[in-house]
């Protein structure tokens, strides 16, 4: 299991490289929620953005890169 990647000639830690690809999916996610109209089902929709950022963390840090 490495401790870092690297991407090209730098050292990332794992744990960026899932917050960062997390944070796309998740602003994906929130966008189609809201062109969809699904979004105003929400009470909190900040909360939800933090919880799906959470998810998308653990799923991706379990199943693709290893944190």
């Amino acid at each position: 299991m490495p401790h870092e990647l690297a991407l090209g000639e730098v050292f990332v830690p794992p744990f960026l490289v899932v917050g960062t690809l997390a944070l796309v999916l998740t602003f994906l996610t929130v966008t189609l929620l809201n062109r969809y109209r699904l979004s105003r089902y929400f009470v909190a929709p900040s909360l939800v953005f933090v919880a799906i950022v959470a998810i998308y963390t653990i799923l991706i840090g379990t199943f693709f890169i290893r944190i």
